[in-house]
């Protein structure tokens, strides 16, 4: 006797993982997952499955819905005025991690917390600012560029964007499942 069996390819929304982020309680982590899984819809239904992101100040009300195009996300004055420890998820369309403009937004915007990437794949990565030092979070970053940046080419700046996230420095937290 011969038995097929079928399997059920889940959604990605489903495969969004929970994560444990430094400076949130068990709840807001739930908080985070869910909004994640709804930032996935939102992209699909509203804008193509291109970038979106939402915005939220640190008790998670006010939420404010962004949308970009294929590969970036310019936010321009939409932050000014939203408060302090802010929360900006948003999606990578292409699966990949953070670009150079999420380093310039996340590291250059002192009412940034956290930003987080929700992959198309169901994966997620989470920066937290936790003894955050800008001066020291700056440099160690430019030093990052120097080192590995030689031609300018995307490998380049993702190894150097890597090696500065993977470092701690600054006081930046990386997560990623």
């Amino acid at each position: 006797m011969y038995y097929i069996t079928y399997s059920r390819k889940l959604p990605v929304f489903e495969k969004v993982p929970l994560v444990n982020i430094a400076g949130y309680s068990e709840e807001q982590c739930k908080t985070i997952r869910e909004q994640h899984k709804e930032l996935l819809r939102y992209s699909r239904d509203n804008n193509d499955n291109k970038e979106v992101a939402f915005v939220f100040r640190s008790d998670f009300s006010d939420r404010t819905e962004h949308k970009g195009s294929d590969d970036r996300l310019d936010f321009g004055t939409a932050l000014n005025g939203k408060g302090k420890d802010l929360i900006i998820m948003h999606n990578h369309p292409r699966n990949s991690s953070y670009s150079m403009n999420d380093m310039a937004l996340f590291l250059g915007n002192d009412d940034i917390k956290t930003l987080t990437i929700v992959k198309n794949n169901g994966s997620i990565e989470v920066l937290t600012k936790t003894l955050y030092d800008k001066l020291a979070a700056v440099t160690a970053y430019k030093r990052q560029f120097k080192k590995y940046v030689k031609s300018n080419a995307d490998k380049e700046i993702d190894n150097a964007i890597n090696h500065f996230l993977s470092s701690g420095k600054g006081g930046v937290q990386w997560l990623k499942n």
